[in-house]
């Protein structure tokens, strides 16, 4: 569990997005991203035992906009400004007449 856990509690409670400082597995370089909190899991994800935690990372820029993080890969989690909703996740809208529409409306 990392020491920032309260505030990723906070910000899947509040629907507020957070700013997430973590390592990145490929590159070794600090990086920063606004991301929604979605889902802790303590250990037995496909019996590995290790905890993740899962976020919703809205700017990525290719690929799956998920986000899977060791507690180790996280240096900081900070509630930031925005807050979210479920809309907001791009798996969740759908394409009308070249638009992009909320799938519940």
């Amino acid at each position: 569990m990392h020491s920032d856990h309260d505030i990723f509690i906070q910000g899947i409670e509040q629907k507020r997005r957070i700013k997430t400082t973590f390592s990145g597995r490929k590159n070794p370089q600090n990086l920063l991203r606004q991301c929604a909190p979605l889902h802790y899991s303590k250990g037995q994800i496909e019996g590995d035992g290790l905890d993740c935690y899962y976020f919703w990372d809205f700017k990525a820029a290719k690929g799956s906009h998920f986000l899977a993080l060791l507690p180790s890969q996280i240096i900081t989690m900070e509630l930031g400004e925005g807050t979210f909703k479920t809309g907001d996740f791009s798996c969740f809208r759908k394409k009308t007449a070249g638009l992009a529409t909320d799938s519940a409306t």
